[in-house]
């Protein structure tokens, strides 16, 4: 389990930003808070397990590809780390996953065949879909000054 100074949480009246390591230790941690979030923000159950499969694929995503030993990645003076701010408004919860890692054509992105995947049981391929299916909103963004940001939208539905 991550240690206390591992996981950085500043909690301000309009949002929780979240500092962890670009590495796989903290990934339990995270998806903890997004449930207990997820929760006081009023989804139900199911929706939570949604939000937090989300988040957790897209922050592996990060370990996984972004800070990959095996990559050039611009920002290389950096230690890896996975900055989130997360937020409620009009209705809707908000989780932003920043990361000064290696860059992802998202919108050139084209997914394996999920169902093919999992006939033949490939490991890896279900991360962006996962992401899209279980998200109201799916956005990508990449520049030099602030690093990649994925913007993950859920809209807190009235039942």
């Amino acid at each position: 389990m991550p240690t206390p100074e591992q996981v950085r949480i500043n909690k301000t009246t309009d949002r929780l930003t979240i500092h962890a390591p670009g590495d796989g230790s903290c990934l339990a941690r995270i998806r903890a808070i997004m449930a207990d979030l997820a929760r006081q923000v009023g989804f139900p159950d199911h929706e939570i397990t949604m939000i937090q499969m989300a988040v957790d694929e897209a922050c592996a995503n990060v370990v996984e590809h972004a800070y990959a030993p095996d990559k050039q990645w611009r920002w290389q003076h950096r230690q890896p780390e996975i900055c989130m701010h997360i937020r409620t408004e009009h209705g809707r919860l908000v989780v932003e996953i920043n990361d000064h890692g290696q860059r992802f054509d998202f919108t050139s992105y084209r997914p394996t065949d999920v169902a093919a995947n999992l006939d033949e049981m490939k490991n890896g391929g279900y991360g962006v879909p996962i992401m899209r299916r279980f998200m109201d909103e799916v956005q990508y963004s990449s520049n030099n000054q602030t690093g990649n940001t994925l913007r993950l939208v859920k809209y807190l539905k009235k039942e």
